[in-house]
């Protein structure tokens, strides 16, 4: 229901309130700012009635503007059509900007665009699709194409570029299994050419090959350059003759990154104990 604020000014004002509910007009709400004026709410529709019955008596009439809260709402309703303007286009900007408006091949390999395109789209990366999240499998799948030895995705402004260099027109990838870089446990293994021969989770020896360099079909086994990356999880069990901060130092130097570390002072220094990782990959940057 849409009020009407009426302010009445003049003596005996508030008797008003009586001639308009003879009148059969509704007042739902009064107020006394001061001695000689009130101030009446009715419903909006009998606003020009309220004016025609008391024009003729001794009062000061006017219409009141909206205040605080109602004011606000008001304004909201005769502005809806802006404010559902303004509502859509920033849904519409946060939506943009998190999709893929253009895809862009930069480099060596720029030629090869529409098959890296494709590659893209079959891996669910398209116009107005999310960026993708898991680049290194993307950077894999491109990486698969005759010749690519490189390949980094980059978004800005909506546009995602892939920069993709090819090698040597002349080069000739090796084919060998990719061997396992340390006797340990296997904690990460992708592969994208080439047959596994092993799963995250299983204990391997050092030299031992986990990713064949052949491929199994309908019409036989035939001979694939793998393209493929192994990280390993091993036992680190060193002693070295010094004191257990200069011997935690060297240790880190040897095996880069360690987990689970335990230091044991010996008679011949300190004996460092914990786990490391080494990785291996073939024709995968």
């Amino acid at each position: 229901m849409k009020k009407c604020g009426i302010y009445i000014e003049g003596l005996g004002a508030e008797r008003a309130i009586d001639k308009l509910v003879n009148a059969q007009i509704q007042v739902l709400a009064a107020q006394k700012p001061q001695k000689n004026a009130v101030v009446i709410w009715v419903d909006g529709k009998d606003c020009k009635k309220v004016f025609a019955i008391l024009q003729t008596s001794c009062y000061n009439i006017k219409k009141v503007r909206p205040q605080g809260l109602l004011r606000l709402v008001q304004s909201c309703r005769r502005s809806a059509g802006l404010l559902a303007g303004i509502l859509f286009f920033c849904a519409c900007t946060l939506f943009f900007q998190s999709r893929v408006l253009a895809i862009r091949v930069e480099g060596s390999g720029a030629y090869l665009g529409e098959e890296v395109k494709t590659v893209l789209r079959e891996n669910g990366t398209h116009l107005f699709s999310a960026f993708p999240r898991d680049t290194a499998k993307l950077s894999a799948c491109v990486m698969a194409l005759p010749r690519v030895t490189y390949c980094s995705f980059s978004h800005e402004g909506g546009v995602l570029t892939v920069d993709v260099e090819i090698s040597d027109e002349n080069a000739v990838a090796e084919s060998k299994p990719l061997c396992a870089p340390a006797t340990g446990v296997v904690e990460r293994l992708t592969v994208v050419r080439g047959t596994p021969l092993c799963a995250v989770g299983d204990t391997v020896e050092q030299g031992a090959p986990l990713v064949g360099d052949y491929a199994e079909s309908a019409a036989g086994r035939r001979q694939v350059v793998v393209i493929a990356e192994v990280v390993v999880r091993y036992t680190v069990r060193t002693q070295y003759a010094l004191g257990e901060e200069a011997a935690l130092r060297q240790a880190y130097l040897d095996y880069g990154e360690l987990q689970d570390i335990q230091l044991t002072s010996t008679q011949e220094g300190t004996l460092v104990e914990g786990f490391a990782r080494a990785g291996a990959a073939l024709n995968l940057q």
